[in-house]
């Protein structure tokens, strides 16, 4: 999907498209952005090598460099203002946007052109415009998207046209106000626009980039995923959706799931984090060509840097003089970051829609693995996710992260109705994809979870994906099923550990929860409208069943 030029429709777009032409703007290239990145007071050049810098036109002795943003190093999701919820606040916002081009066109400032979608099928032209002073985060942009140049502008003169305007990023880390101490970032997302002030952090740029992709991708009969997705061997393609810390990542980038995969089960990952199903040509489509990951697990000279093309917030030490390395596992603060190439496993730019879909919840009222039988429920237990907040992926308050939180879809991106992608998960699921829902965290009441090991997650999605899982009704929850043949497949003790208790205390904690997500679904219905009664109704049931063991008449 090619967009077009069209004359601006909103005010937002008619201000920030005009901003790209003010004298002070000029367009850039990757190779420049590297060389001004070099001189940008707070960046660290290592001596690790840039992976297979030519693919960028950079030079061949191109390193892997480092930039770090101070106090916060996440997104922070207060910042965001959405236009269609802005009311009689329209006017002010404008005017704040008005100022902060206005200050931004007065200095010197570069625009980069790239391209989000790496199929044919949906490819989209974006551009951003930052001052030159942030370099380092535009060099961050396009290689994590694909910059305006071959072979990928080739690949989009091809693809298929539609009536959509190209994605505009403005974004000045340097601006100020007293009345928003944690920056603001104002998106028009009919407009495929977004404005992002006074924000250091590369994840509001790739994420607001993204946003407005998916928002687009929708509009046109596509399931926006934030999530994973990889295809083993001839099997069809899974997806998982979680957020950070959920084990998205781990599922969707191991090569051998622990071990338990054949030889003849080949994996191939299409992405780890973000997506496109297009419900009307069975395709999937990968967004981005790299990969944003947290570089906690990177251990000091981890053969892993190999692939690297950037590092954001973590440490540099000088074992010797003029070779300035990378140190990683999340010392210096939580949420380090690089970006990274698909090349450290076998990868494809797309594949078919997926066969399963997977809801990676951190709710310890779940079993390890149910699959859920019904549309309405399957819709149900994704828009109402539960899990629990990545230590420093965001920028929230200590006593938040240790909160449960309702997360729909796993995509707190989200920008238009959460009615909408309800309606496009029911349509994937009604074409024949089947739901499950794995608990990646730990099973069991309060003080006594029982822990569920990364291993066994693994293993859990090598016997779904081959069909080898038998399963039962979970007679207290209508619409879910657990293993039946547990014991068999992932040891003597998986029932022990993790069959459901019918003991009353663990039916209360259960109910609990589900009660949590029924107040959740219904406040979205009630007091935002947005959301529908037949995504709440298989929840009650579930809950009235429940109701009647603890309280028979």
């Amino acid at each position: 999907m090619a967009t077009i030029h069209r004359l601006p429709q909103s005010p937002w777009r008619a201000m920030i498209e005009s901003a790209f032409y003010a004298n002070s703007a000029r367009k850039t290239t990757m190779a420049e952005l590297y060389k001004l990145s070099l001189k940008q007071p707070e960046v660290m050049a290592t001596a690790h090598p840039f992976y297979k810098p030519s693919q960028f036109g950079l030079p061949k002795d191109a390193k892997v460099l480092i930039s770090n943003d101070g106090g916060i190093v996440g997104r922070t999701a207060r910042a965001r203002r959405l236009v269609r919820e802005m009311g009689k606040d329209k006017d002010k916002y404008l005017r704040i946007l008005g100022e902060a081009i206005y200050n931004l066109n007065r200095r010197e400032c570069l625009w980069l052109e790239a391209i989000v979608g790496l199929h044919a099928d949906f490819m989209i032209k974006a551009h951003l415009l930052s001052p030159v002073t942030d370099a380092k985060n535009m060099l961050d942009w396009g290689t994590n998207f694909t910059p305006w140049m071959k072979p990928w502008s080739d690949l989009y003169k091809k693809s298929r046209k539609l009536n959509e305007p190209d994605i505009l990023v403005f974004a000045d880390p340097e601006w100020s106000d007293p009345d928003f101490p944690n920056g603001l970032v104002i998106i028009d997302e009919d407009e495929n626009c977004i404005a992002i002030l006074g924000l250091r952090y590369f994840g509001e740029r790739k994420k607001g980039t993204l946003t407005l992709a998916w928002t687009m991708g929708v509009r046109h009969n596509m399931v926006a995923c934030h999530g994973g997705i990889k295809t083993i061997g001839s099997h069809q393609p899974v997806a998982v959706f979680g957020l950070s810390g959920s084990g998205k990542s781990s599922i969707t980038n191991s090569h051998d799931h622990a071990g338990t995969l054949k030889k003849n089960e080949k994996v191939t990952v299409i992405h780890d984090d973000a997506f496109l199903i297009d419900l009307d040509n069975n395709i999937t489509v990968a967004l981005e060509p790299s990969l944003f990951d947290k570089t906690d697990a990177v251990t000091f000279q981890d053969p892993i840097i190999k692939y690297f093309y950037s590092a954001q917030n973590v440490a540099v030490t000088e074992p010797s003089p003029g070779k300035k390395l990378i140190v990683a596992e999340d010392i210096r603060n939580d949420n380090g970051r690089c970006i990274k190439s698909r090349d450290m496993f076998n990868h494809a730019d797309s594949c078919k829609k997926p066969g399963k879909v997977i809801w990676l919840q951190k709710d310890p009222s779940l079993p390890p693995v149910c699959k859920v039988s019904g549309t309405g429920l399957a819709v149900a237990m994704g828009a109402s996710l539960s899990t629990m907040r990545a230590k420093g992926v965001e920028n929230v308050p200590k006593e938040e992260l240790a909160k449960l939180v309702i997360e729909p879809f796993a995509n707190p991106f989200r920008v238009h109705p959460l009615t909408v992608d309800c309606q496009q998960f029911r349509k994937l699921f009604k074409s024949g994809t089947e739901c499950y829902i794995m608990n990646t965290h730990a099973f069991g009441l309060p003080g006594q979870e029982i822990d569920i090991p990364k291993e066994l997650s693994l293993s859990i999605v090598t016997e779904m994906a081959r069909g080898n899982i038998e399963w039962k009704e979970w007679r207290v929850f209508p619409g879910l099923m657990i293993p039946k043949n547990g014991n068999d497949l992932f040891g003597a003790d998986f029932d022990k550990k993790y069959k459901p208790s019918k003991d009353v205390e663990y039916l209360q904690f259960l109910r609990n929860r589900m009660q949590d997500r029924i107040t959740y679904l219904s406040n979205k219905r009630d007091i935002d409208h947005d959301m529908e009664s037949s995504f709440i109704d298989p929840l009650v049931a579930a809950r009235l069943v429940i109701d009647k063991i603890l309280n028979p008449i």
